[in-house]
């Protein structure tokens, strides 16, 4: 029983520090030690790990109790990352907010499904389209986009009123890439890279700055999800290496995109600042702390429960968000479960604060 109990206490103790260890990726570069980058991928398990602990020696009467209760109290306070209460999915009507801006960031997945389906991608398309005209969105931030070969939804948004576009990539004057479709004017506009593109529209009499991103991908195949799945399952190999090299590169490439694209932009914008899309990385991450020291986070604002919104082979997360500055306020987030991509989209409705 004592061998138990000691092999129990050890087990706490690495679930503790390893709880403590997935929060530091918020305060320590990539380009420092990689490792708090990936540990804050387990935060969720640990947390719960912990707290199985934590209820496990209160019923034994048990002083280890403090070890995980310790390091609970420390890290509690991001659970609100992951998990809210108290907000609203509930677009709020023209008459009651006339000045309102409704916001639709989804990764489109190429129109490929959510695990590259065999149905045709015009089937994708044609669901794309109904879901943009039951929510009725000013503005859509879309991520992997491009036409169907058989389906003109370039031709079909602009049927909607959606006559102002442009892309992070350009095909004989069609979005692809990282687009933006607004029934907004689109009075200025700054390519970033093939990914991302900053646009200025004109809201009323206000501009308001939006920032479409695509950060770069983990680019997982389908032997890395293999390696991810036996990792899960505890088995870290040599084999493993290969995942995690990719894992590195891209959070490494994260830290220069935030320093060498993004950081300017916040940091300078002295009008309405947007920044939306697929930025390929957890709440408990490096670039979102860097993104949340300058930005509200809207589903931090006004979300509702869990948020997930990558369903994909890749354990699910938070990787699609919305960020505003204190020239904007949250009037609603809801997250929408569909099944056109690998990820969900993100409704944001938004309202200028008074100059």
């Amino acid at each position: 029983m004592k061998v138990v109990r000691a092999i129990l206490l050890i087990v706490n103790l690495l679930a503790a520090v390893g709880l403590l260890l997935t929060t530091l990726a918020g305060s320590i570069a990539p380009s420092r030690s990689v490792l708090p980058a990936v540990a804050a991928y387990g935060y969720l398990p640990l947390l719960g790990l912990n707290l199985l602990f934590l209820v496990g020696w209160l019923l034994a009467g048990k002083w280890p109790f403090l070890i995980s209760a310790a390091a609970i109290a420390l890290r509690y306070s991001m659970l609100g990352l992951f998990f809210q209460i108290g907000g609203t999915s509930k677009v709020p009507s023209v008459e009651e907010h006339p000045d309102r801006l409704v916001l639709l960031s989804y990764n489109l997945h190429n129109f490929s499904g959510p695990e590259f389906d065999n149905a045709p991608r015009d089937t994708f398309a044609l669901q794309f389209l109904d879901l943009v005209r039951e929510h009725q969105p000013d503005v859509l931030c879309l991520q992997e986009y491009t036409d169907p070969k058989g389906c003109s939804v370039t031709d079909s948004l602009e049927l909607l009123g959606y006559n102002h576009h442009i892309g992070s990539r350009m095909n004989r004057d069609r979005p692809r890439g990282t687009a933006v479709f607004s029934r907004l004017p689109i009075t200025y506009v700054k390519a970033i890279d093939r990914q991302k593109v900053m646009v200025e529209l004109l809201h009323g009499e206000r501009p308001v700055r939006l920032c479409a991103v695509h950060m770069d991908s983990y680019d997982f195949d389908a032997t890395d999800h293999e390696e991810i799945a036996q990792m899960r399952r505890g088995r870290i190999d040599s084999t493993s290496t290969r995942t995690l090299r990719k894992a590195k590169q891209t959070v490494l490439r994260h830290e220069s995109e935030w320093d060498e694209q993004l950081r300017p932009i916040v940091t300078e914008c002295s009008v309405p600042l947007i920044v939306a899309g697929d930025m390929n990385d957890i709440p408990s991450s490096w670039l979102y702390s860097r993104l949340s020291d300058h930005l509200s986070d809207t589903y931090c604002d006004r979300g509702l429960g869990f948020s997930t919104t990558f369903h994909g082979n890749f354990p699910h997360f938070r990787i699609d968000m919305v960020f505003r500055n204190d020239q904007l306020r949250t009037l609603s987030y809801r997250r929408i479960r569909t099944r056109i991509s690998d990820h969900y989209p993100v409704l944001v409705s938004l309202e200028p604060t008074a100059p």
